[in-house]
């Protein structure tokens, strides 16, 4: 936002909404029916498990990229998405902003720990992510990417698993909030909803 000289105001919502498409989209509901007096109401999520699906809001056009994840959101195009989503690659997927949030060792072991202790802990763990090669670090300009790496690469330590790093973009994200809307945006105008939109007939 600072870096394109955009002051117009920005809601954070709760981290981890994501997770819960239901919740996510009440939520997002909630915050979109407390907004008034403005044209847009800028998304900045991905269809995030279809959480998006059916938000509406009755004075205001919303406007959201069309991605269906955050990945393919970041990575910039759905081919990169694809390909580096194959079972050799079997990575989870990071970056600055899920360690914070989504801090892998925080989450799957630490709050474990007083309950079950370190050896049970850390077997629940690491069945957890049984089906994960490696944690891979999408690289953006939004965070010390060095810091984030080190940190991640501790935890993958932890777990036994590799790491890989990969570069990432908010190229999206900046078109976003400088109304550069093209064809993979969507625009729902007042009491209109948000629908499911078709990839496979989006450019890349």
């Amino acid at each position: 936002m600072e870096e394109n000289e955009i002051g117009f105001p920005v809601i954070y919502m709760q981290p981890g909404l994501h997770e819960k498409p239901d919740k996510l989209r009440d939520a997002l509901q909630e915050t979109i029916d407390g907004i008034s007096n403005v044209d847009f109401i800028l998304l900045a999520y991905a269809l995030c498990g279809n959480g998006l699906l059916g938000l509406t809001s009755k004075q205001s056009s919303l406007v959201l990229p069309q991605y269906h994840d955050c990945l393919a959101m970041l990575l910039g195009s759905d081919e990169r998405y694809r390909a580096n989503l194959g079972t050799e690659m079997g990575a989870l997927f990071l970056t600055g902003g899920w360690m914070k949030h989504f801090n892998p060792k925080h989450k799957f072991y630490e709050v474990l720990v007083p309950k079950l202790g370190h050896e049970k802990s850390l077997r629940f763990s690491k069945r957890v992510l049984a089906n994960y090669k490696r944690f891979a670090l999408i690289q953006t300009e939004a965070d010390d990417q060095e810091a984030v790496f080190r940190e991640m690469k501790e935890q993958a330590q932890f777990f036994d698993l590799q790491t890989y790093r990969i570069h990432g973009t908010l190229d999206v994200l900046r078109k976003l909030v400088k109304g550069q809307w093209d064809e993979r945006f969507q625009v729902v105008s007042p009491g209109s909803v948000i629908k499911l939109w078709d990839l496979t007939q989006a450019p890349a």
